[in-house]
């Protein structure tokens, strides 16, 4: 769908249509995949029943775990062929002719994608899954069923899928007959918030209400005045979705919800509302002086503004010269619909953080513990790796900038680091700028004759010995490096035996003069496994 391009002037009230037409083609993106039927649900469906589904490893309450789509597949190496939430059907016969090892492997590959469930029907002989196999998914907090009667996977992922699309269908048309009457009224009697409010109200029957980033209210239905008055409120959920003016989020469509109303479903009709919501919300918004300094000053750091007007905009911002911050940098298909909840990440351990969309990517700027910045960064990074483990995006978080003049060097410092391999096994989608300070310093040099004869003299016999091997040896060696030279992960990477890892390793030593930690060349021999691997 292509944006819409208007070139009349048209009276106010038209024009709110036509501009509300332009902002649904951008929130129809918003969110391309809901999830609408739980796992409970599926499995109280009468073909997945006839199966007789035997509950071994339990995650999530089932009524809690939504699944977005049905998969079967026995292919083992499944990371970059699903995106979470996925209910996932197999016979189980490529991972359990594998090692132990690799098969809590696969299972971690499933628990770090989030994926809804792992069903397993058995073929052949041996009918019952190993403890081991059942233990190891119940530490990763995986739920595991196995089948004990056969039933066609491409029957039941066929129904099942055709009701997730039905439920999603059936939610979208709500939101945009919703929608159509809102856009009607905006057209007949303009911009006012509480008879909208009123409208989302009476179609859903439920409180609505917009509130600002402080939480404040700024316009309710009365079902939502009363819905604050309630001390009880037992069973009640709410739903909330932001209003994004100039690209940063201005307040929040709340919907106060009973426990009959249906959780995925509001989310995703409120995504739909938003952007009606949105358009007569700007019709009233101001953004204060200090909104308008933190916008300009982002906007300043991210397309390399001047020095001089980045540490005034910062003063107009607030932030105190000498501040310790750090920059970070998120890409993904639509990091604006996840905006808010990333803030919250960054914010939970008290920092302030300002936030910035340009394009596919988010800039963050956040202010840092002026007592303990490396402690406080490094709190920072640990949280983004829990909460953003699986996701579909990548985070480059940079060093630290002792003031906000230095802002741009963190951040082109965080960008540096995108295009790399990653620095070791356990990053995740969440790269950290002092993991990569030696490759850094090295992107500086700009002498490729030297750093190859520099890779020769540290590694030279082991190149030579490794270009009948496809590079064998070189992965290893600078896997095992990454690891801090941790046999068990390094095998566990490479999805080799421990023991071939140390023939390997045997091998490598003779190649190079020996153990590096032995003699002391841990650090030449692993920089010079990276150029080599990148040359």
């Amino acid at each position: 769908m292509q944006n819409v391009v208007i070139y009349e002037v048209l009276s106010d009230k038209e024009s709110l249509v036509l501009q509300y037409l332009r902002v649904t083609v951008q929130y129809s993106r918003r969110r391309e995949e809901a999830m609408l039927v739980t796992l409970s649900e599926i499995m109280a469906d009468p073909l997945m029943r006839s199966a007789r589904p035997r509950l071994l490893a339990a995650g999530t309450v089932e009524s809690e775990v939504y699944v977005r789509w049905v998969h079967t597949s026995e292919v083992v190496q499944l990371a970059g062929l699903i995106h979470g939430a996925e209910l996932l059907l197999t016979t189980g016969e490529s991972v359990l002719k594998l090692p132990f090892e690799q098969q809590r492997q696969y299972l971690a590959m499933l628990a770090e994608c989030r994926v809804a469930a792992l069903v397993i029907e058995r073929v052949g002989p041996e009918k019952q899954l190993a403890q081991e196999f059942v233990e190891a998914a119940a530490e990763l907090e995986l739920p595991l069923y196995q089948l004990q009667a056969t039933v066609p996977f491409v029957a039941l992922a066929e129904k099942i899928n055709t009701r997730i699309v039905s439920e999603q269908a059936s939610a979208l048309q709500q939101a945009d007959a919703i929608s159509q009457q809102l856009a009607q009224h905006l057209a007949v009697a303009g911009p006012a918030l509480v008879p909208l409010l009123e409208m989302i109200d009476n179609q859903l029957r439920l409180g609505a209400e917009i509130v600002n980033q402080e939480g404040a209210v700024i316009a309710a239905s009365q079902r939502a005045v009363l819905h604050r008055l309630q001390e009880e409120k037992s069973g009640q959920f709410d739903v909330s979705v932001n209003l994004y003016i100039g690209g940063d989020a201005a307040a929040r469509l709340v919907l106060h919800a009973q426990a009959q109303h249906h959780q995925q479903r509001l989310e995703l009709v409120a995504d739909r509302l938003g952007s009606i919501v949105t358009l007569a919300f700007s019709q009233h918004y101001k953004p204060s002086a200090q909104q308008a300094a933190t916008l300009a000053l982002l906007q300043s750091i991210v397309n390399a503004g001047g020095e001089n007007y980045v540490v005034h905009r910062a003063a107009e911002a607030q932030i105190a010269a000498g501040a310790p911050l750090c920059m970070l940098v998120l890409q993904g298909v639509d990091v604006s619909r996840d905006r808010a909840e990333l803030a919250r990440h960054l914010r939970a351990g008290g920092q302030r953080v300002f936030t910035y969309v340009q394009g596919h990517r988010l800039y963050a700027l956040c202010i840092l513990d002026p007592v303990a910045p490396r402690r406080s960064r490094a709190e920072l990074v640990q949280r983004l790796r829990a909460a953003l483990r699986g996701e579909q995006l990548e985070c480059c978080v940079g060093p630290i900038a002792l003031d906000v003049s230095r802002a741009r060097w963190s951040l082109t410092q965080a960008e540096s680091i995108e295009s790399w391999g990653a620095a070791s096994g356990d990053e995740g989608t969440v790269r950290d700028a002092l993991d990569y300070a030696l490759q850094r310093l090295v992107a500086q040099l700009d002498e490729p004759e030297k750093l190859r004869e520099f890779i020769a003299e540290q590694i030279g016999e082991l190149l030579d010995a490794d270009r009948d091997k496809d590079g064998q040896l070189l992965k290893t060696l600078e896997a095992w490096l990454a690891s801090g030279c941790h046999a068990t992960e390094t095998a566990a990477r490479l999805y080799v035996e421990r023991q071939t890892l140390h023939k390997r390793l045997a091998k490598i030593f003779a190649l190079i003069g020996g153990d590096p930690r032995v003699n002391g060349r841990v650090l030449p021999v692993h920089l010079a496994a990276w150029l080599a691997l990148r040359d």
